[in-house]
């Protein structure tokens, strides 16, 4: 058996291809927007992310031998040993994360596995037999596809960057087990023929590199993000500063230049801050670790509709600082740890996904860990790109905002983007809680003839026979 995912990015021109697919291994995702895998009532920790143990750092993971990048014909461009420096540099980038407790660790080559024996995954049948082992649990493998042979096999698409993500959790503690990460090698042959069969786009050592982070960001458990979405409409690999500055590592497309190329750190204030909040370093070990609690607290509400009572899931929370709007901001996707699926309860035909939380009071909630600051709180809609490997958040396809965007005002609990925007402080290691957003415009979210105060908290029968109709029309 093969895994199969197409995440091709209709918005983008050219080489402005899709930067990642979640490659999410496991069954259907509670995805969040945010931590990538949330867990459900009976799979994992009800409402919590799946993340590595913390307990057993640092994460084990084995790497491909073959070279990282190769032309079709079979020269070689960037050998192997230079992948695997790759490799652990780009990792290091997110355990250099003073606030976060996260580390990693080669442990050698892939090892072998049925049809898999030479260090070199390079085959469909070889890939298969890495990629089985990863969902059984036995390791993590970061493989080289040196020529983008096998995304052009196994997922139809030789143009996507990269892929990675959990492959196997444990039901039980909520743990990560096992990860996988692919990268396709084509990116960096050093041809770009991107008008000619078979295409071959190109990128720098350092847009590649940004691949490698990103999908390790996956590997680690990060969601994909969305901030300062407005990149989409400038000109391609020519970002505004202020905007690249903020723009997130794990946003779905690759797009700008190189943040590194751009005089910027690798990961943008949304990545340290979810990297963090997902392993928060609780020990002030000298001389590069800082507290988590000493530097961030965080932002807690919910998204309402109209009626200012029925929550409101799968729309993006971006809390802005407002002194640096574009470069400081950390996002959520309302609803982030409610299931993206429930199932459906009338017919009974579909348990719902395994992932993700059913507890009614999370749905549409939110909280953004942020450094101790004022931050202006937004609500957008999630980009109606950002679907399947490339979605943000529980839902896929996203849903429009069903309000106008809008902002917090602390004076008038939502106003629209035309208001002065008024400021929620948060101090370190604090949390601000009921900054609860109620969208202006929305359609009535109940039957005009129906009050809100009759709905029956109970549950009530999936529907009612036909007697049972003509018994309650005789009685009234």
């Amino acid at each position: 058996m093969r895994a199969r995912k197409n995440c091709s990015n209709p918005v983008a021109a050219a080489f402005l291809i899709a930067v990642s697919c979640a490659l999410t291994l496991v069954p259907p995702a509670g995805k969040a927007g945010g931590p990538l895998l949330i867990g459900g009532p009976a799979y994992g920790i009800d409402g919590h992310p799946f993340i590595w143990d913390p307990a057993a750092m640092p994460i084990q993971y084995r790497t491909d031998v073959g070279p990282l990048a190769s032309k079709l014909d079979g020269t070689v461009v960037v050998a192997g040993a230079a992948g695997i420096a790759r490799v652990q540099a780009t990792l290091q980038l997110w355990q250099d994360v003073p606030t976060a407790s996260i580390s990693f660790n080669n442990a050698g080559t892939i090892q072998s596995t049925g049809a898999f024996s030479d260090g070199d995954v390079s085959t469909v049948e070889e890939y298969d037999a890495v990629y089985w082992a990863c969902i059984d649990g036995t390791q993590s493998p970061i493989v080289f596809d040196a020529d983008g042979r096998l995304f052009e096999d196994l997922f139809g698409d030789a143009t996507v960057i990269g892929m990675g993500g959990p492959c196997n959790l444990n039901p039980t503690t909520g743990y990560i087990v096992s990860g996988m990460v692919i990268m396709n090698g084509r990116w960096q042959d050093g041809v770009d023929s991107p008008s000619y069969y078979p295409v071959n786009y190109e990128m720098t050592a350092a847009e590649f590199d940004m691949g490698f982070a990103h999908e390790f960001g996956h590997f680690a458990g990060l969601d994909h993000s969305q901030i300062n979405v407005n990149v989409l409409f400038q000109e391609p690999g020519a970002c505004l500063a202020a905007d690249l500055a903020g723009l997130p590592l794990m946003f779905p497309f690759y797009y700008c230049q190189a943040r590194t190329t751009a005089g910027l750190p690798m990961l943008a204030p949304d990545d340290a801050a979810w990297i963090s909040r997902l392993y928060p370093e609780t020990v002030n070990a000298p001389p590069n670790q800082i507290l988590y609690a000493s530097r961030y607290g965080s932002i807690r509400g919910a998204i309402l509709f109209s009626d200012g009572t029925t929550h409101v899931q799968g729309v993006n929370v971006v809390a802005r600082d407002p002194a640096n709007p574009r470069r400081i901001a950390v996002s959520v996707v309302a609803g982030y740890l409610f299931t993206g699926y429930p199932g459906q309860e009338v017919t009974g035909d579909s348990p719902g996904y395994a992932l993700g939380s059913r507890n009614p009071l999370l749905y549409g909630a939110y909280e953004i860990p942020v450094p101790g600051g004022t931050y202006t709180v937004e609500v957008e809609s999630v980009f109606e790109a950002f679907d399947g490997g490339s979605s943000v958040g529980p839902l896929s396809p996203p849903i429009p905002n069903p309000g106008a965007n809008e902002f917090w005002d602390v004076n008038e609990s939502a106003t629209d983007s035309t208001a002065v925007k008024s400021n929620v402080s948060v101090s370190a290691g604090g949390v601000v809680s009921e900054i609860n957003i109620i969208l202006n415009g929305t359609l009535p979210r109940y039957d005009s003839f129906e009050s809100a105060l009759l709905w029956w908290h109970h549950a009530s029968p999936a529907l009612l026979r036909e007697e049972d109709l003509l018994s309650l029309a005789h009685s009234s």
